[in-house]
């Protein structure tokens, strides 16, 4: 972060200095007053169990040389306040007006499943070439957000920046802090149904990703997604049919669509697919210039031009027919950028995953799946894919806990899921949870010869797997993030 001082602060966010030297320097902005370090500014935030303002104390003791403040508090000498309405918008408002002050490209990453796997691959792509910024950790949400703009600095030539939402009205919010001027969308699932009740109005909510772009913006879409396929056709048609925000249908049409994926009529699309020592090979083929996409500026196809295609051999070291589409989406936004894809496909070969997202441990010789982060039914039949394709394993054992925020669909939901693996025929299934219930229900209802087991929480699970699994086993741990599925990671490695 580049340095600001309390005035610069107090404009920003519409604020008051309340007390302290109005040339004090803020070098870090933090949320947490456990993380504050010397010159830091402390945001406390209203949240529904915890209010910030109760550790503003203990934040400026720390170190943190100045805080904002949503009520009037009394003065601390050598430090500094400023007074404003509402701490979370000010936050806000604060990651905006910094925003600003960098000239950047900022890439918006939304989607249902594999927004962080597809930031890190965008990442590593870009890496060859730019210096980037990326999102960290779950830094992707009203609070998260502005906090990743603030860590923006002058060597800084391209933010890869993750953009979750969960609730009607969230998007657009980010999108005005971040201002992308290109986005990736993965896929429209079920996450969050619970709040926005079809996936018609996630893609809605979603689709708002694109309402900073100016002209020449460039949206990346899976065209293999049912929902984002049919938003491509409409583009292609020449007519906006799908229900978007009015903004959202004026920035779609003026934008540059590349689509991806397997299917014949993606610009950036793979064939050949393959998988060696469970790592992915998969053949590229793209358009030469960009004047060789199947969808032209203005929205409409030229269905009778010569579309002239490269091709590319491209090899990941993470296995899984979900890190193809990751890897494509990255190819194709670094292609935008104007970088070769003989460059941004070495930085792909170098990507590892994160912790918690699709590791592979190797432990007492069995094969472990850490993909313990978090959970959607569409995401757990991507992990069952690469329990599917590990190697060298003598049984294939799947421990998936509940899916959380899928409301009224919630048992029809993990129910597929068990019907998906009675078709792709693994050795045994534990389920943690009551909603998990019902993927061991299916398996039973199809008669195949998968063992099930049930448990209500973890410690029940790791009691059972510690004396069931042996040497030679692959095995896929994952769930929401509120089961804590991690922890049966920890205690198994």
């Amino acid at each position: 972060m580049e340095v600001l001082t309390i005035k610069e602060i107090a404009l920003a966010v519409g604020g008051r200095i309340l007390w302290g030297d109005e040339t004090l320097k803020v070098e870090e902005v933090f949320t947490s007053s456990k993380s504050v370090t010397p010159g830091s500014l402390f945001v406390p935030i209203v949240g529904e169990r915890v209010d910030g303002h109760d550790f503003i104390k203990d934040a400026l003791a720390a170190g943190a040389s100045s805080c904002l403040s949503g009520k009037e508090i009394d003065k601390i000498e050598g430090k500094a306040c400023i007074l404003v309405e509402d701490t979370f918008k000010a936050l806000q408002n604060l990651g905006t007006y910094y925003r600003d002050k960098f000239p950047i490209p900022i890439v918006g990453i939304t989607g249902s499943v594999g927004k962080t796997t597809t930031k890190e691959m965008v990442a590593a792509a870009f890496g060859t070439a730019r210096c980037v910024l990326k999102t960290e950790g779950n830094m992707n949400s009203q609070i998260g957000l502005p906090l990743m703009m603030l860590k923006l600095s002058k060597e800084h030539q391209v933010g890869i920046i993750e953009m979750g939402m969960s609730e009607e009205g969230e998007m657009a919010r980010l999108c005005n802090i971040a201002q992308p001027e290109a986005a990736i969308m993965t896929n429209i699932g079920i996450s969050h149904i619970a709040q926005l009740k079809t996936r018609e109005n996630i893609r809605k909510e979603k689709m708002n990703i694109i309402n900073s772009f100016k002209e020449g913006g460039c949206l990346v879409l899976n065209r293999d997604d049912d929902l984002l396929g049919e938003a491509a056709q409409c583009l292609k048609n020449g007519q906006i049919t799908i229900d978007l925000a009015e903004i959202t249908k004026k920035k779609l049409a003026a934008s540059q669509v590349i689509t991806y994926g397997i299917s014949e009529d993606c610009d950036f699309r793979a064939t050949d697919i393959r998988t060696v020592s469970e790592e992915t090979v998969f053949t590229l083929t793209y358009p030469k210039e960009k004047n060789n996409l199947w969808l032209t500026p203005n929205g409409i196809s030229d269905d009778k031009a010569v579309r002239e295609t490269l091709t590319e051999e491209i090899h990941l070291k993470v296995p899984g027919l979900h890190n193809v589409y990751n890897a494509l989406a990255a190819l194709a936004i670094t292609w935008f950028y104007n970088i070769p894809v003989s460059l941004a496909k070495t930085g792909l070969k170098e990507y590892q995953p994160i912790a918690m997202r699709g590791q592979i441990i190797l432990s007492n010789g069995k094969k472990i799946i850490d993909d313990s982060y978090n959970a959607s039914p569409d995401s757990m039949k991507s992990g069952i894919g690469v329990l599917k394709e590990l190697e060298n394993v003598s049984r294939r054992i799947a421990v998936l806990a509940d899916v959380k925020e899928l409301g009224e669909i919630s048992k029809q939901s993990h129910y597929e899921v068990g019907e998906f693996i009675a078709e792709n025929s693994l050795d045994c299934v534990v389920t943690i949870g009551e909603e998990a219930l019902y993927i061991a229900k299916a398996i039973k209802d199809r008669g195949v010869p998968t063992e099930t087991y049930s448990f209500t929480n973890n410690q029940e699970a790791i009691s059972f797997l510690k004396t069931y699994l042996k040497s030679g086993d692959g095995v896929l741990i994952k769930g929401s993030r509120g089961m804590k599925t991690d922890e049966i990671v920890k205690e198994l490695k």
